[in-house]
């Protein structure tokens, strides 16, 4: 157990954390957070070679998979009711609060699919494609019929997560051909969000340190985050977000940075902070 005030300790520095977190796009049933160094630096080096500072974050995103399951390394459990509900998904009505779900139901997809609760998990992949239909992505669906293929492997957990890369891939490239950079942020925002509302949900039923300093760690990825978000900080309907996000990034600026390899300290009622502001602006998204 930690005691109040106790820092937490980050074991990552800033620059291993940047290679880790920003360059592991891939997501298979075998890929993990503890990809090569020199994978990590020629990924890095095609980005910076070919992109622009904005392109490198998009084209450097994440997954949802990967978010979760860089949590779970830390024993989150599977906890029912902590997800957004699949049948919420007929209460977002405007194209930003759609776009913003459709990140935040392939967070739950993935934490779903990673423990395990496939039945579950399946209506995710519905709300999912509703959600890409009414946003003007169905043919991602129709391609490789995905739905379908989803719903008959439900028993096997490679082929399941096979198919939630893929279909990722799939709208990466959608995303990229269309130059739909804004709709490509609201949806990580959305996914980040989600994986950052379970993990600070389940601080009490994990190794409560662990979890924390993969939280902490996350102060890198909302700089970058709000780097790119600052470029629609005057769009009428990101702005309201962007003042949120803000708010949050502002909690994880306070968080003190050590010595040579820049190490995160996060005591509890830091993180006591994060998690209720992490809470309120979830809240905002998914209503």
């Amino acid at each position: 157990m930690l005691k109040k005030m106790n820092p937490i300790i980050s074991c990552f520095s800033k620059t291993v954390l940047a290679l880790s977190v920003f360059t592991f796009t891939s997501c298979g049933p075998d890929s993990s957070e503890d990809s090569s160094t020199a994978s990590q630096d020629t990924t890095a080096a095609v980005v910076n070679d070919t992109a622009s500072p904005t392109q490198d974050f998009f084209y450097s995103l994440p997954s949802p998979l990967l978010m979760a399951k860089v949590f779970r390394k830390t024993g989150l459990k599977y906890m029912e009711g902590v997800a957004n509900s699949p049948d919420n998904v007929s209460k977002y009505t405007s194209i930003h609060s759609k776009t913003l779900n459709l990140g935040v139901y392939s967070a739950d997809l993935a934490y779903t699919v990673l423990n395990k609760q496939n039945q579950q998990a399946s209506r995710y992949m519905g709300s999912i494609k509703r959600l890409s239909d009414e946003l003007g992505m169905s043919s991602l669906f129709d391609s490789d019929d995905y739905l379908n293929r989803f719903k008959n492997n439900l028993n096997n957990e490679d082929s399941l997560i096979t198919v939630v890369c893929e279909l990722k891939s799939e709208m990466d490239v959608f995303m990229k051909d269309n130059e739909k950079e804004k709709q490509t942020l609201l949806i990580f925002i959305g996914a980040w969000i989600e994986n950052m509302f379970i993990a600070t949900q389940l601080t009490k039923e994990a190794n409560k340190e662990k979890v924390a300093t993969r939280i902490a760690e996350q102060k890198y990825i909302l700089n970058n985050l709000m780097n790119v978000s600052s470029n629609y900080q005057n769009d009428e309907e990101f702005k309201g977000l962007f003042l949120k996000l803000n708010e949050l990034k502002s909690l994880f600026d306070n968080l003190t940075v050590r010595g040579e390899d820049e190490k995160i300290m996060m005591d509890e009622r830091q993180l006591k902070a994060i998690t209720e502001k992490t809470r309120d602006l979830r809240k905002e998204i998914v209503g």
